[in-house]
């Protein structure tokens, strides 16, 4: 199994799919127009983002 930044390929996958939803989830709070809800979302998102870089 090939390894792609200390992740397997199934772990990279599983990323990829998470931070689709998370755009995903991103794009409606926007379209919806809650900006609170979007502002809270990116904030995890970036946090979450960061901690990973972290590592």
């Amino acid at each position: 199994m090939e390894e792609i930044m200390g992740m397997t390929d199934s772990q990279y996958k599983d990323f990829v799919e998470a931070v689709k939803e998370d755009l995903e989830e991103l794009n409606e709070y926007k379209e919806a127009g809650d900006d609170a809800g979007y502002e809270k979302k990116y904030d995890r998102i970036m946090k979450r983002f960061e901690k990973s870089l972290k590592r």
